[in-house]
C-alpha cells in the first residue's frame, strides 16, 4: 500500500506541476477538463484544490469549512485519493516529492505542489499553525 501511494503522490506532483496547476479553463477546454457551470465557485472565489489521503477524508469537511470560514474569498475543494489538479496533497503514507515541498505536521505529509499559489500555502499554514491543527486534533487525526 505505501509503494502504491508513494508512486501515485509522486505520479500527481509530476504530471500536477507541469500541468499549470490551479489554472484550469473554466470552458472545459484546459487542464481541468469539462466543468459543470453550476458546480464551480461564486464570482470572486478562488478555488484550492487539495487532494486528501482515502485514510483522512472523513475527517477534512471539519477542515475545509474552517479554512473557507477564516478565508471567505477561497473555496477549498477537496478530493479524496488522486486528484492531478491539486495543489496541496495531504496524506499519512510516506511520500517521494518530484515536484513540490513537504511538510510533515505531527504524521502527516503535507505536500505544497511547485506553481501552487498563496491560497495554496495559507492552506498548509492552517494546518500547520492555525485552527486547522486545532481541528486535526479534535478529531483525533493530530496528536496535541
Amino acid at each position: 500500500m505505501r509503494k502504491l501511494m508513494v508512486v501515485l503522490v509522486a505520479g500527481l506532483l509530476a504530471t500536477g506541476g507541469c500541468a499549470g496547476v490551479g489554472s484550469g479553463s473554466r470552458d472545459g477546454s484546459g487542464p481541468a477538463g469539462p466543468v459543470d457551470p453550476g458546480s464551480g465557485p461564486q464570482a470572486g472565489l478562488v478555488e484550492l484544490r487539495v487532494a486528501v489521503a482515502k485514510s483522512l477524508a472523513e475527517d477534512f469537511p471539519a477542515v475545509e469549512q474552517g479554512f473557507e470560514a477564516r478565508n471567505p474569498s477561497i473555496e477549498v475543494l477537496v478530493a479524496p485519493g488522486e486528484d492531478e489538479s491539486a495543489e496541496v496533497v495531504v496524506t499519512d503514507e510516506p511520500v517521494a516529492v518530484a515536484a513540490g515541498e513537504v511538510e510533515t505536521i505531527g504524521q502527516l505529509r503535507v505536500v505544497l505542489v511547485d506553481g501552487a499559489g498563496a491560497e495554496a500555502a495559507a492552506f498548509v499554514e492552517f494546518l500547520r499553525d492555525g485552527e486547522g491543527r486545532r481541528i486535526l486534533i479534535d478529531s483525533g487525526v493530530l496528536r496535541p
